[in-house]
């Protein structure tokens, strides 16, 4: 169970970084200019809030499965939001990311921190997830399995940065492609969000 939880938090983590955002777009600017070493130390300072987020996002999730009725409606509100996604990402665009000019000298790790502290999407993201996966019975985060779910997170996004430093400007054939970023994502999210109402329905009725 350990190395099931490890990935299926590295698979998550490493998707949910794709996505064209302040963090990524920055990486890749600062690989552009040659200053690697910013680069992956403020890709570290924000994976590590990020992962911080997801193991804060674990111990509200211990205490939602204590209170029945969260528990008992988990799969049709699990149902609604991710159907909800799916219909968003399909009928997203692609918009140019509002990124202001780096300035190298400033950006590093401690940048990183606060680039992790100032995402919004983070704890919500982590909590929905986490939520999803326990009451699925996927993972167990139980004793070694909860570290195993966090380091998972944490070389999740560390991966996908450190690809972004390697890549550079090729990062945007993939962050550019609604097939990747939205549509392909928006089928997932939908036939999860029937599924999950399908078992809400046999559950209760």
């Amino acid at each position: 169970m350990i190395f099931q939880v490890f990935l299926i938090s590295f698979g998550i983590s490493l998707i949910g970084t794709i996505p064209p955002a302040t963090i990524n777009i920055t990486v890749m600017q600062l690989s552009l200019k040659k200053k690697v070493r910013s680069a992956l130390s403020l890709s570290l300072g924000a994976a590590l809030i990020d992962t911080t987020y997801a193991g804060l996002a674990v111990q509200i999730q211990i205490y939602l499965a204590e209170q029945l009725e969260f528990t008992n409606y988990f799969y049709l509100i699990a149902a609604l939001v991710l159907l909800t996604l799916g219909i968003i990402s399909i009928r997203a665009k692609m918009p140019e990311p509002d990124i202001k000019p780096v300035d190298s000298e400033k950006t590093g790790f401690l940048k990183g921190v606060i680039l992790g502290v100032l995402n919004p999407l983070a704890m919500p993201f982590w909590l929905f997830w986490t939520t999803y996966f326990q009451v699925n019975g996927w993972i167990n985060l139980e004793g070694l399995n909860y570290w195993s779910y966090v380091l998972g997170v944490l070389l999740g996004e560390l991966t996908l940065l450190f690809v972004i430093v390697k890549v550079g400007k090729r990062f945007t054939r993939v962050s550019n492609n609604k097939m990747i970023v939205n549509t392909i994502p928006g089928i997932v999210f939908m036939i999860l969000g029937l599924l999950n109402f399908g078992q809400w329905i046999s559950y209760y009725f």
